[in-house]
């Protein structure tokens, strides 16, 4: 077998006194080192030049050329940027050590030499260079993957016209690259993102250049791609541009989605009236989705007429004069059942929902859905455009479900404006509130785990709220959040994260991984300068076969697990420390893996089930209120009720500052 020695690291000390040059020999005496010693600077960049050492050690004072011009000529060689330069000197002044750095060493040792100090940061400075060498291969080698990963490559001449294209192009736009080279590259961008394009690239004309355009694919679909090229330069002169393109069409689906959710929530949360609500929704989503006219219809249900209301549109005259046409346009609209339950119903009924509300002008109608409230119809809003559109179908049906929202919002509003002249505003809004937040709840699942669930709101109306699903046949998702605040800003913040959750619009989480969602909901739901957007959240999934429950909890209270002993019960807190969402950016989010016990019973709850004022004036608190559950399991008492009876005795009265939030399942 071949005996292949590896290289010594070789160590160049330069320093004009012999005595100091052979101290640090010795001091640096090892197996692993090869020393060799010159007396003054210009020696040092002679050396250097033939030997190519690992490490340089230079002092700072020495004839011809001293430490600091030695550094600056040796920063200049094109090998040498990643060479060590130590500058050892007896100069331990501010000036010197700036000196140093600003020449390019890089560290600085001060005289006298403690040995093992010297040897320790060679050693150091040393692992930090061979580190900092495999993470930037390993870079190099990751970028190249991602650089190639289902991305298209494409170059153009000076004109605009593709002259090379790679196979992924079929995939992004539908045809082959033979069929597409010899056209302009903006004969395929969407033609109103074309100016958009053309400007951009031209303004950064010497630098590289991304961009995110909307595409028309072959079979007249529109699509979105994000842009990278720069420019090509042969002999002084640009002679076309290279680029690569990727496909977000879906990444942007879902970032529309969740823009025009936030968007809508927040403008529900701080409109003052039903007009500038209602205008805002409409111009949200007409501008999210680039349409050019949005309108409501308020329905009359004495009448059984759709008025004419409210519009807005956006570049485009022929939607001003349609707007100004249709102020006083009434249409009749009989419609027995305005609830969208399937995406084939929602499909169907939207045909014919547009088909009764038509334009005069040339502007197609793209978009319609009703405004609810429960059961009753409060209206429709209905989008136009001049463009042929593809409708993506399931981001026009997740809108649709914000129909419930936006005629929430309305009544509420209306509610107001009467409730205003009769002094009972505030309460009568928060009952409507509540008897929302109520029917979002989930029904107690009897099938594979038995579930007890109780929500008390407060006067004030908070923002717990809870759910629970299957995700397979094994697995059940548990989680229950409480927003920071009162009222209906927190009651809706709460519902839009219930919304989000549930049907797995979360952009880039998997819902069995609980730090993802923490992750993702706290990228979405940030504090802002107006209001407290914070919330709490404990998020767990249970797999009933390996009985393996993996949960997270940010800023909420643990998780109670009565677990049967022999001769009791005993008691298992199940919290992470994570931060509440929303108070601090880009965090990591940990999650714990517990395996529950035959017959336990795990407790969910919000702090206002235990953050309760005694007439003592003290908090009750978390610690009473877990030996309270293990109290009534061991007296077989622990049904909610029972609990719920014993803090209201605690509680004093039967309304609380707080939300009232708790649930109890029994995993058998």
């Amino acid at each position: 077998m071949l005996n292949i020695q590896e290289k010594k690291t070789l160590i160049l000390i330069a320093d004009d006194e012999s005595i100091s040059r052979k101290s640090l020999t010795l001091m640096l005496r090892s197996d692993k080192y090869e020393i060799i010693g010159v007396e003054n600077g210009e020696e040092c960049l002679t050396t250097y030049k033939k030997l190519h050492p690992d490490i340089v050690l230079l002092d700072g004072l020495m004839p011809v050329m001293d430490g600091f011009d030695c550094c600056r000529e040796l920063k200049k060689l094109p090998e040498s940027q990643d060479t060590i330069i130590l500058m050892i000197t007896g100069l331990d002044d501010r000036i010197s050590v700036n000196k140093a750095y600003e020449v390019g060493a890089t560290d600085f040792f001060t005289k006298p030499i403690n040995p093992a100090v010297l040897r320790r940061r060679i050693n150091y400075l040393l692992e930090a260079k061979k580190a900092e060498k495999a993470l930037r291969e390993s870079e190099e080698k990751y970028r190249t993957l991602v650089d190639n990963l289902r991305e298209v490559i494409f170059y153009t001449d000076i004109t605009g016209k593709l002259t090379f294209l790679n196979p992924a192009w079929k995939e992004l736009a539908g045809l082959s690259p033979e069929e597409s080279i010899g056209h302009n590259f903006t004969e395929y961008i969407y033609p109103d993102d074309i100016p958009v394009y053309e400007k951009s690239f031209q303004e950064n004309k010497c630098l590289k250049y991304y961009s995110q355009v909307r595409y028309l694919k072959n079979n007249g679909d529109i699509g979105w791609m994000e842009i990278f090229t720069s420019l090509i330069w042969k002999d002084g002169e640009i002679k076309g541009i290279s680029g690569t393109l990727n496909d977000i069409t879906e990444r942007k689906r879902i970032e529309q989605y969740q823009n025009i959710e936030r968007d809508v929530i927040k403008i529900l949360g701080q409109s003052e009236g039903v007009d500038q609500g209602v205008n805002g929704v409409l111009e949200v989503i007409g501008k999210n989705l680039a349409w050019e006219l949005g309108e409501y219809w308020s329905y009359d249900l004495g009448t059984n007429l759709t008025d004419f209301h409210a519009s807005w549109y956006q570049n485009c005259p022929e939607s001003e004069k349609f707007h100004n046409q249709r102020r006083k346009t009434v249409n009749t609209i009989e419609w027995e059942n305005w609830q969208f339950k399937t995406s084939g119903d929602y499909l169907d009924k939207n045909k014919l929902l547009s088909s009764k509300v038509k334009s005069k002008i040339e502007l197609k109608q793209v978009f319609s859905f009703p405004i609810n409230h429960g059961d009753e119809h409060l209206g429709v809003m209905c989008f136009f455009s001049r463009q042929n559109q593809q409708n993506d179908g399931t981001l026009l049906e997740n809108i649709a479900t914000m129909g419930n929202q936006i005629g929430q919002f309305i009544k509420r509003k209306q509610a107001e404006e009467e409730l205003k002249q009769r002094n009972l505003l505030l309460q009568s809004e928060l009952n409507i509130a509540s008897e929302y937040i109520l029917s979002l709840l989930p029904s107690p699942d009897e099938q594979e785990l038995i579930v007890e669930q109780k929500f008390i709101p407060s006067a004030k109306l908070g923002g717990d709220i809870f759910d629970y699903y299957w995700l397979d046949e094994e697995n059940v998702v548990i989680y229950l959040l409480d927003v920071a605040g009162h009222g209906i800003h927190s009651a809706l913040l709460s519902v839009s994260i219930l919304n989000l959750v549930r049907n797995n619009s979360l952009y880039n989480t998997d819902p069995y991984q609980p730090w993802t969602i923490l992750t993702e909901l706290n990228r979405l739901f940030q504090m802002d300068n107006d209001r407290v957007n914070y919330f709490t959240i404990w998020y767990g999934v249970y797999n009933k076969d390996t009985r393996e429950l993996v949960y997270a909890s940010a800023g909420h209270p643990p998780a109670i697990l009565i677990s049967p002993l022999s001769n009791g019960w005993q008691c298992h807190k199940l919290s992470t420390p994570n931060m509440p969402i929303g108070m601090i950016e880009d965090i990591d989010f940990s999650q714990n893996v517990y395996e529950v016990q035959t017959d336990s019973i795990l407790y969910i709850f919000s702090d206002g089930i235990y953050e309760i004022v005694e007439e003592n004036g003290q908090i009750w608190g978390l610690n009473n209120f877990t030996d309270l559950l293990l109290q009534v399991n061991k007296n077989h008492e622990s049904n909610l009720e029972n609990i719920i009876d014993h803090v209201h005795s605690i509680n004093k009265s039967s309304n609380f500052d707080d939300d009232l939030s708790i649930l109890k399942i029994t995993l058998h």
